[in-house]
């Protein structure tokens, strides 16, 4: 009995790595895929709408779905870059202002540590070169990367208009393998797995449209620097949990710092933008995305680090809804159910609609 529970251990194990091992070195092919996927849950009830009440085929249908996510994404990419230009062009014809602004940033090293301007000087010159060679690396690396992410885009969205034409089919098949009496079971774990999909991506982009409007209101009434870039950036990096929130509002407060405005309007303005944090975390997520893909916060946080140490970037938002996915699977085994039992945070709220959410959350 115990050699047979320790041969199982080792089963587990091996199967674990081979999986993590799978996943690092197949990850060009996957990470296309699995964007695919998700993207291509998001995207069937716009087909399947234009299916029912425009009249068209499953190949138009596909289409004009795969159109409307490369306008959406095509548009947010165009602005965001077209931004960051603006950006850096600002920075450019601003050098003089900067000079005076990292000459007051000595004088005030100076006299709290006693380090001398010439001392300063002289590291500042050792330092150029190096400095010089980063910026131009770092450049270099970002255009490259851009190039990389436009091809595999278009990757992706050959991908989401196949899987949009052959969803019945994909499912026909895996039905082909499934007994009998597995076939409702397996259907609710398809239906399952598919709302998560949906509601974790269309409630992140709800959650990131509202985050946008607070973002305008109140960078506008402060007239801070280059909003419209701090917007985008912003809400587009809110996907990745706690890491893209924490991003998306230590930047525009450093903005505040740096671009100017007094103690009085840098205070109010961190308060601000910490109650719109809080407000996205405590509130627009629970209501909008929902407790059906709600995780114990462990398991989103080793999802995270996990995702990025094996698909980088791209695992750091992919690999939250994939535990989502992993928990459904684990709640409909048996042997595995305590596993999802742990990967779960069931928050009060469970099965009440967005209104009612809402009600609740006013009322505490």
């Amino acid at each position: 009995m115990v050699r047979r529970n320790f041969q199982k251990t080792n089963t587990i194990f091996f199967f674990c790595f081979l999986l993590i091992a799978g996943l690092y070195f197949g990850a060009p092919l996957l990470i296309p895929i699995t964007f695919a996927i998700f993207l291509s849950t998001l995207m069937i009830p716009v087909s399947k709408f234009f299916e029912a009440k425009v009249g068209v085929g499953r190949i138009t249908s596909s289409f004009i779905s795969t159109l409307i996510l490369f306008l959406g994404v095509g548009l947010v990419l165009f602005f965001l870059f077209r931004q960051l230009g603006v950006f850096l062009t600002d920075l450019i014809e601003r050098n003089e202002e900067i000079a005076e602004y990292v000459g007051v940033l000595q004088e005030r090293l100076m006299s709290a540590t006693g380090f001398t301007l010439e001392q300063q000087k002289e590291l500042y010159q050792n330092e150029m070169t190096s400095i010089i060679s980063w910026l131009q690396g770092f450049i270099s690396g970002v255009l490259a990367s851009v190039t990389e992410v436009l091809v595999k885009f278009l990757l992706v969205l050959i991908y989401v208009f196949l899987f949009l034409i052959n969803r019945d089919k994909f499912k026909e098949f895996l039905m082909m393998y499934i007994p009998g009496d597995k076939k409702q079971e397996t259907e609710e774990i398809l239906s399952e797995t598919k709302k998560v999909a949906h509601k974790y991506l269309w409630g992140r982009i709800q959650v990131m449209i509202l985050l946008a409007i607070l973002y305008t209101i109140v960078f506008t009434a402060y007239g801070v620097e280059h909003t419209p870039l701090l917007i985008l950036f912003g809400t587009v990096i809110t996907i990745v949990p706690y890491i893209g929130p924490l991003i998306s509002g230590m930047l525009p407060i450093l903005f505040m710092i740096v671009f100017g405005g007094s103690y009085g309007e840098i205070v109010s303005f961190i308060i601000l933008v910490t109650i719109i944090q809080l407000m996205e975390s405590y509130l627009f997520e629970p209501i909008i995305i929902g407790s059906e893909v709600q995780q114990s916060p462990l398991f989103i946080i080793i999802a995270v680090l996990l995702g990025g140490a094996l698909w980088g970037a791209a695992g750091l938002i992919l690999f939250v809804p994939i535990f989502g996915i992993i928990k459904i699977f684990a709640d409909h085994n048996k042997e595995l159910r305590p596993i999802g039992f742990l990967m779960g945070y069931k928050r009060p709220g469970a099965g009440e609609t967005m209104i009612e959410k809402l009600q609740n959350k006013i009322k505490k």
